[in-house]
């Protein structure tokens, strides 16, 4: 009779635990269907969506600082780019003023050349005044980065100088190519 007693309660043990299992299993697959997991493919949407959103804030931000600083630009100081210039030819050196002003008694004009030079070339500066004063120097082209170069700059010190709007020539020569800027500065 023990054993009968003690297969019985191994038969209900194992029976149970086979309910248990049953009933998790049965569970499980409601959940799963009443409540299906989250779609991995989803976030990727997501971020896509919050880097546009970002991109477009950060666009705003960027124009209206340069709204702010084109009501604040004087017109003395360094010029803006201009985007709708055309491309130069291939005989001409991709050239722009990223400076030209006068700042505690200098007069600073700074030339950018947006290509690495493989020669050392000429950057010539003539200004001239209403009055007939002129002014004339020269620097050499240095390589500036990895894809750019640029004059060594003009520093011309403005004590002796008779004051007054001042038109100038810049010319870039290197090798058989060659560009001219011009421009003005109140000194």
């Amino acid at each position: 009779m023990k054993n009968r007693r003690k297969n019985k309660k191994d038969f209900s043990f194992a029976y149970i635990l086979v309910l248990l299992a049953f009933v998790a299993g049965l569970t499980f697959l409601l959940l799963s269907i009443v409540m299906p997991p989250e779609k991995k493919d989803e976030a990727p949407l997501n971020t896509a969506v919050n880097e546009t959103e970002l991109k477009k804030k950060e666009k705003e931000i960027f124009e209206k600082k340069e709204e702010k600083n084109e009501e604040d630009e004087n017109p003395d100081k360094t010029p803006k780019q201009n985007e709708d210039e055309p491309e130069p030819s291939k005989n001409e050196l991709n050239v722009s003023i990223t400076k030209n002003e006068v700042i505690n008694g200098k007069y600073q004009l700074r030339v950018t050349i947006y290509e690495e030079l493989r020669e050392v070339g000429d950057c010539s500066l003539e200004m001239k005044s209403a009055n007939g004063d002129y002014i004339k120097r020269t620097a050499k082209t240095i390589n500036a980065g990895a894809d750019s170069s640029s004059c060594e700059g003009f520093d011309i010190s403005t004590e002796g100088i008779a004051t007054g709007n001042y038109s100038f020539v810049l010319k870039i020569t290197v090798g058989s190519r060659s560009n001219t800027l011009n421009g003005s500065i109140k000194i």
